[in-house]
């Protein structure tokens, strides 16, 4: 059975590859343009990793994280920010707000592998 990865991410191009790449790795991919939706398609999905830009509208990853935390399954999940976002500041609010890994795009496919590989599918 592959992993189950959600994608949050405001940019549709950024969502998009990520998506191609995390599918072309094998793993089983969800997608959302927003914290809110990232949310909500986690509660039907259960994903085994959620990988969240921390910058987007309406709901930000940072709050988001938060009500993932909330979720039934929500402890079991690995929560990966992936953001432009990489000063000593925002990976305490990360760490804050329930994320397990702050990584700063732009990522490299063997960085990301190794990451997705800590979890348990």
């Amino acid at each position: 059975m592959s992993k189950r990865i959600l994608i949050a991410d405001d940019d549709d191009d950024a969502l998009a590859g990520l998506a191609h790449l995390l599918t072309a790795m094998g793993y089983e991919v969800a997608l959302a343009g927003n914290g809110a939706q990232a949310v909500e398609v986690a509660a039907q999905f259960a994903p085994d990793v959620v990988i969240l830009d921390l910058g987007m509208p309406m709901v930000d990853g940072l709050a988001a994280a938060r009500e993932l935390r909330l979720l039934p399954h929500g402890h079991s999940m690995m929560l990966v920010a992936l953001t432009g976002w990489g000063q000593p500041q925002h990976r305490e609010m990360t760490l804050d707000a329930g994320f397990d890994v702050h990584l700063v795009k732009p990522i490299a496919a063997d960085q990301l592998q190794f990451i997705l590989s800590m979890t348990q599918p």
